[in-house]
């Protein structure tokens, strides 16, 4: 990505003379290459503070100066191990209904351990991560791209994991969209880099496996012919003027999104 300082922000001379700040937007024409994962967790380190259940916010970015630029959308993940409490279920209970129902089942909710059958399947013992949360901006929607950086988060934060689970349900709900054919058009979405229908809506992705580089491999290799156009104007912050991101267009020449999926 070129540098969005250059050319500056310029400042109007007629907004100038009333004390208005006005910017000069850029354009910029943008692929996967130019984004960037950022990822921030806290620790609290009071003796009586429960760590089982680590939390991790990952922010999606246009690159800027070498940097994290603007922020185009989330993944909230949460890693678990069942060694460091007496019962995860109780932990998921104690944080959201969203990752109890995860919890419940992947968890025995009386014996707080993986569920017989669920050991069975996975080729390493380990953590759990869990997908809590994707947003993206609805102008990047339907091509895979928050299914893909997903994947790659997970990539990055799932060592040491003996499974990796989500509910593919939308994060919006409107009354003109079936919550069920949602979750189904989302499951298939997520199918791309791996996930496995589990049980109760939970859908699964064993990480001692290869599937999920492999397919990582193939959805860079597929978005890699996606560019969008992104307009960025300046945003006061204080005393400092930061890039935000005023609008996102795709070329006619890009590929069609993917009629199954939201992500």
């Amino acid at each position: 990505m070129t540098d969005l300082s250059s050319p500056p922000l310029a400042v109007p001379a007629q907004a100038a003379a009333h004390g208005e700040r006005a910017y000069t937007p850029v354009v910029e024409c943008l692929g996967i290459d130019d984004m960037i994962l950022t990822y921030g967790s806290e620790h609290g380190i009071d003796a009586c503070h429960e760590d089982g259940v680590q939390h991790w916010d990952v922010g999606m970015h246009f690159a800027e100066d070498g940097g994290a630029g603007p922020r185009f959308g989330s993944i909230e993940i949460c890693i678990a191990d069942e060694y460091r409490v007496a019962n995860l279920v109780d932990s998921f209970d104690s944080l959201s209904s969203d990752l109890l129902r995860i919890g419940k089942t992947l968890y025995d909710p009386e014996r707080g351990d993986l569920r017989d059958d669920l050991q069975e399947r996975l080729a390493l013992p380990g953590k759990t991560t869990i997908v809590d949360r994707v947003t993206l901006d609805r102008r990047l929607r339907g091509h895979g791209l928050g299914v893909f950086l997903t994947g790659m988060a997970l990539d990055y934060l799932s060592h040491g994991a003996g499974v990796i689970a989500l509910f593919p349900g939308p994060v919006e709900r409107d009354d003109h969209t079936d919550y069920e054919q949602a979750c189904a058009s989302l499951g298939r979405a997520w199918a791309r880099i791996g996930f496995e229908p589990y049980n109760d809506g939970t859908w699964i992705l064993d990480p001692g496996r290869t599937t999920l580089d492999h397919a990582l491999d193939r959805e860079r290799e597929r978005l890699q012919r996606y560019r969008w156009t992104v307009t960025f104007s300046g945003e006061d912050q204080g005393p400092w003027t930061q890039s935000a991101i005023s609008a996102i267009t795709m070329p006619k020449s890009a590929p069609h999104p993917l009629p199954e999926s939201q992500a």
